[in-house]
């Protein structure tokens, strides 16, 4: 052996000896440094191989880093309108793609995919629907709702519309060609067209024939209801192409409709007639003369609300044959309402010492007093201040109260008596509308479990407006029907804009959405992503996200 090797061969020994040696005495250490030089190793080697391959390859990043790049776009893609970024559904596309595949390298189920082959029908749970869902409402075939994993009724009903639109077979169910193209640019907007045939249709009919625009309805788009459309298109500054689309639809719906009947400065014995009418009614405070003017307008407003149709101030075919049925309601001022008008009856009842306070509201001891002023001057006594109650109550004529020193509000602590059902609380001297507002909650519960309906108004089917605008009048609070974006700009009732300040009773409305407040966090409300009337909590950071405001009906 040569002396050279001798000296490494020793080396080498000392070597060993002193590590072990290191080892034994500084365990931890001896770990620690062990680590780090490894870890310098691999670098070195890393370095190595990188600089050693040919120009232009690249070394893949791990697995983990691709999950998470993938979940991110996945993300940002759900969160951006379709309108906003052009080719944003073939994008949706394609990220649902990779979150598949990220599924599959997490060792999870992967997501099923109908572009491969998968059939999403009715019942099915899986996380695609919630992309076909988000599509749906992109293109307004469906309402603004919660994101769902579940196919319900109102998607496949959504579905139905959407091949309907497309010329696709119709079975509501999302196969290749469906998926595919719902998911492209070329998919088209939900219009109701000619040749549309359904419950849709129906809606819009019943509208345009409200409008004086329509003589029938009868469930199919033909051409009379195309002509009818294209006449209020005309009328309402809109493009007249026939169809009824997202703004037509809006414009339609919306107190701001032009329709095809009575104009301000229009002049005839036909509205004379309706003006007298209105008169006996208690709508039209002046003298009937035949002429339309804004006094006319504001009283076919007043009765068009308080009768439950879109208070426009036109005089449509439908205001027409209501106002002359026996099925109009006259104009009264009642329990829980406010205002100035409740402010003047107040005040002659008072005059006539039948009332000792006037506060604007009216309460139970407000409804006393109506009640023995309609008894002692020969009226129907129920409390109500209507027509004949207001023309004896400014007469001349009036009797005023004989019962002695126990007029309505003289020394109750609760306010007098209880009249209508109400609690000590709903008196005069403050303002409570608590049993008003159980009577909204419990008539809303009622409905749990009903089906929605794309564009339904009740008794046993609805969409989320339409549930709202039943229940207020079930209740007894005649509220014209108002979609979800006239709800978020109306100014008839008190405007809440913070959710902390949300309280039972109140409607809630949101972008695309609207519901009835219960309380504690809830709301019930019509969903179109469980396909019915529900229950649901309002602090999800969806609703939190898409609030508006609310409103204080009382």
């Amino acid at each position: 052996m040569s002396k050279k090797n001798k000296n490494a061969k020793h080396l080498y020994s000392n070597l060993t000896r002193k590590i072990k040696a290191y080892k034994e005495k500084y365990p931890r250490k001896f770990k620690y440094y062990l680590i780090s030089a490894s870890g310098a190793l691999v670098i070195t080697l890393a370095v190595a191989v990188a600089t050693s391959l040919p120009s232009g390859s690249s070394i893949p990043l791990s697995t983990a880093d691709n999950q998470t790049s993938d979940t991110f776009a996945l993300h940002a893609s759900d969160s951006t309108p379709a309108k906003a970024v052009k080719g944003a559904s073939s994008e949706a596309s394609a990220e649902a793609g990779k979150f598949s595949a990220e599924k599959v390298s997490r060792g999870k189920k992967a997501p099923m995919d109908p572009s491969k082959g998968d059939i999403i029908k009715l019942g099915v749970k899986d996380e695609i629907v919630t992309v076909i869902q988000q599509r749906l409402v992109q293109l307004y075939y469906l309402e603004s709702d919660e994101p769902t994993e579940e196919f319900g009724e109102a998607i496949e009903t959504s579905v139905k519309l959407f091949q309907r639109k497309h010329e696709l077979e119709i079975t509501g169910e999302v196969n290749a060609e469906t998926y595919n193209l719902l998911m492209s640019d070329d998919a088209k907007e939900y219009t109701v067209y000619i040749g549309s045939e359904g419950t849709d249709v129906e809606q819009l009919q019943t509208r345009l024939y409200e409008l004086g625009y329509l003589n029938k309805v009868t469930s199919y788009f033909g051409t009379d209801t195309e002509a009818a459309v294209k006449e209020f298109q005309k009328r309402n500054g809109l493009f007249d192409d026939g169809n009824v689309g997202k703004n037509t639809r809006e414009k339609l719906y919306s107190a701001e409709a032009v329709p095809l009947s009575f104009y301000l400065g229009d002049e005839n014995d036909e509205i004379l007639k309706y003006q007298q009418r209105l008169g006996q009614l208690g709508y039209l405070t002046t003298k009937p003369d035949g002429k339309y003017g804004n006094d006319t307008v504001l009283a076919v407003k007043h009765f068009q609300d308080i009768n439950g149709i879109i208070a426009d101030g036109y005089m449509g075919p439908a205001t027409k044959e209501l106002l002359m049925s026996g099925d109009a309601q006259e104009y009264c001022i009642k329990t829980g309402d406010k205002g100035s008008d409740v402010e003047n009856i107040q005040t002659y009842l008072k005059k006539l010492k039948y009332l000792k306070s006037v506060t604007g509201y009216f309460g139970s001891d407000t409804n006393d007093a109506v009640i023995n002023f309609q008894k002692r001057n020969g009226l129907s006594a129920d409390g109500k201040v209507g027509s004949q109650t207001i023309s004896k109550l400014l007469s001349d004529s009036a009797k005023s109260w004989n019962g002695g020193s126990s007029g309505s509000g003289s020394n109750s602590g609760s306010g007098g008596s209880n009249s209508g059902g109400n609690s000590g609380s709903g008196n005069d001297s403050g303002y409570s509308s608590s049993s008003t507002v159980e009577r909204i909650i419990s008539i809303a519960k009622s409905k749990i479990g009903s089906r929605y309906v794309y564009g339904a108004k009740g008794p046993n089917t609805f969409d989320c407006s339409g549930f709202v605008y039943w229940v207020l009048n079930q209740a007894g609070i005649r509220q014209s029907y108002m979609t979800s974006y006239s709800w978020q700009n109306t100014g008839k009732f008190q405007r809440i804009s913070s959710m902390k300040s949300i309280k039972r009773g109140d409607i809630i409305s949101y972008r695309g959405h609207v519901g009835i407040a219960l309380g504690n966090g809830q709301m019930v409300d019509a969903s179109s992503s469980q396909g019915r009337v529900r229950i649901t909590s309002i602090n999800s950071s969806y609703w939190i996200n898409h609030f508006e405001c609310a409103y204080r009906i009382f």
